[in-house]
Formats: structure tokens, sequence, C-alpha cells
């Protein structure tokens, strides 16, 4: 009885141990493919990615932000697949007043940026941040008459150049090679001689502006 016990005995552990190794190779086997998926994921992410080029020229109309009303503007990257680029464009703006003294003001202003810019995040999608001037040409025309006396009529006319500082900080989507759409707000700081907004107020050296802006365009 001990004797057949024994064999019994033996034979479950033989069985039992055969069992564990299956299982054993099984494990082996999944861990495997586990980690070959591992692998294989950033590596085919790599791949994908080294066959992305970046847009490396723009042409966008921008509405508002440091264009005052409307430019015209063209960004391209340093070198390819760069996150820095620079911008350059022009812009026009105009303003107009009736003032309760009954006289009309018109201001008339023609702008000249550059901007050095910096673009965060993925393929399409990026943080745009920027730091640039904006020289402006302004044409200032008033004329009327204080209270509608005919005998006081007046027309003054001035030409100023103004320059301003800003930073950019805004959204920028962009696909591969076609449609680009660009929101955000451009704060500016105002740093030469005051002039006239066609309000009558004045606008000092060192006033901050914040103006929106939207755009789209064309990358290529």
């Amino acid at each position: 009885m001990v004797e057949g016990f024994s064999f019994y005995a033996v034979a479950e552990i033989s069985t039992t141990m055969k069992k564990k190794k299956r299982n054993i190779k099984r494990t082996a086997i999944v861990w495997t493919m586990l980690t070959g998926c591992a692998l294989a994921t950033p590596l085919a992410a790599k791949t994908a990615d080294s066959t992305y080029v970046m847009p490396q020229h723009s042409v966008f109309v921008e509405i508002g932000g440091v264009t005052g009303l409307i430019g015209l503007n063209y960004d391209m990257r340093l070198k390819k697949n760069s996150p820095w680029g620079f911008r350059t464009g022009v812009s026009y703006a105009f303003d107009s007043e009736e003032l309760m003294t009954y006289t009309d003001t018109k201001e008339h202003l023609w702008g000249f940026g550059t901007e050095l810019n910096y673009l965060l995040g993925g393929r399409r999608n990026h943080l745009e941040l920027g730091l640039g001037n904006k020289l402006w040409v302004i044409k200032y025309d008033q004329r009327g008459a204080y209270y509608n006396d005919p005998s006081s009529y007046f027309i003054y006319r001035h030409t100023w150049a103004r320059d301003m500082i800003y930073l950019n900080i805004g959204y920028r989507h962009e696909a591969l090679h076609g449609f680009q759409f660009r929101c955000g707000v451009t704060p500016m700081i105002h740093v030469t001689n005051d002039w006239l907004w066609a309000d009558g107020s004045t606008c000092h050296k060192g006033d901050i502006l914040f103006a929106p802006y939207v755009s789209f365009g064309w990358a290529f």
C-alpha cells in the first residue's frame, strides 16, 4: 500500500509539474507579446512622426489684434520642422468720430509689422507665442465749426509715425498642407510720443492696449 501510494503520489506530482511548465510557457508567451506591443507602439509613433513635415510657410488674413482692423501676413519657419518662426505683414485700420462741437474726424492707420514666434504642441494644434514690433503711419483729418458757427470753420490735418511693441498669445491650427486657423489676444505697449484717436482722446507713451484677433489662411 505504501508503494502504491508512492507511485500515485509521484504520478500526481509529475502531472502537476507538467501543468506548471505549460502555464509558465503560456505566461512567458503572453509577456513577450505584451512587451513586443509596448516596444512597437512608440516605435510606430516615432516612424509616423518622422514622416511628418511641418508646413514651412503660411499666408493669412488677420482681423483685429495688432492689425487694428485687417491685415495680410506671411509666416515662415526658420528651418524645416523648426518651432521658431518669423512673421511680417501689412495692415490697415480706420476710425471716424463726429463730436458734439460739430466736427468730423477721420483717421487712417497703415501698419507694417515684424514678429519672432514660437510654436508649442502637436502636429496640427499649437500654442503660439510671439514678440513683435508694429510701425504705424497715422493720418489724422479733422474739420468742422465750433457749435455750428460758420465763421469758426477749420481744417486740422496731421500725420504721425508711431511704434508699438507687442506680444502674441494664441492658438494655431493648421492642416499638413492646407487650411490654417488662428485666434488669440495681443497685448501692446505704445513706446513713442503721443498721438490722437479719432474721438479726441490721446494715446500716451507707455499706454497698454489689449486686442483679440482671429485669422484664416493657407499653410504650405
